[in-house]
C-alpha cells in the first residue's frame, strides 16, 4: 500500500462523514447537485481504480452512497 491511497482514503471517509448532518436534517441539496456531484465522484472512483488505489476506491463509493441518499431524499420532498 502506497501512503497516497491511506491519505485520500481518510480524507473521503472523513468527508463521507461530514455528509451525515446534512442526511439527518432538513435542508437538502438541489437535485442537480447532487446528481452532478454524484457523476463526478464515479469519474474520480474509475480513476482511482485504475490507478490500483483500492482504498481511496472504496472510501470514494461512501461519499457516493452518501450523496445517493441525499438524491432519493430531495426526491422524497
Amino acid at each position: 500500500m502506497i501512503w497516497q491511497d491511506a491519505t485520500i482514503m481518510a480524507a473521503c471517509f472523513g468527508m463521507a462523514f461530514a455528509m451525515i448532518p446534512s442526511i439527518r436534517g432538513k435542508h437538502k441539496p438541489a437535485k442537480s447537485s447532487c446528481i452532478i456531484t454524484i457523476m463526478l465522484l464515479i469519474a474520480i472512483a474509475i480513476s482511482f481504480a485504475t490507478l490500483g488505489l483500492w482504498l481511496s476506491f472504496c472510501s470514494e463509493i461512501a461519499i457516493i452512497t452518501a450523496w445517493v441518499i441525499l438524491l432519493f431524499q430531495r426526491r422524497e420532498q
